[in-house]
């Protein structure tokens, strides 16, 4: 098997299941263009996994917000044609930051990922959000 860089696949088949003000679920499938050179997901196609639904949770609350501080930890490899469900869940609603707790599940229920992630309000959000 030839081994060589490519750039990281996120989000090319994507579905978001529950939208709703704190709380956000988005499957996907992993692609060839998420995998490593040891042909798992790549940690950074993992992390931004992550990092998208800490923003849409941050956005169902009414607010725009970026990326403050965040951790994950990696407990599971993904494989090509893992099923993923990410789920991100608003834990502290504040005024100037938001935490979201973010859980990558597999398809066989199995936990890839846990990350919590610190969001800094930057303004109200301008677009209204419609939820399921």
């Amino acid at each position: 098997m030839e081994r060589s860089l490519h750039e990281i696949r996120v989000f090319e088949n994507y579905e978001i299941e529950k939208m709703e003000e704190g709380h956000v679920i988005v499957t996907t499938e992993v692609v060839e263009g998420s995998l490593n050179y040891y042909s798992n997901a790549h940690g950074g196609y993992l992390f931004t996994l992550c990092d998208q639904i800490a923003g849409l949770v941050s956005v169902s609350t009414g607010v725009e917000a970026v990326t403050l501080q965040s951790s994950i930890n990696y407990l599971k490899a993904g494989h090509l044609g893992d099923s993923f469900s990410i789920e991100g869940t608003c834990v502290h609603n504040g005024r100037t930051t938001k935490v979201v707790e973010v859980h990558i599940i597999n398809q066989n229920g199995d936990h890839v990922v846990q990350a919590t992630f610190t969001m800094f309000v930057t303004g109200k959000r301008t677009e209204e959000m419609k939820f399921n």
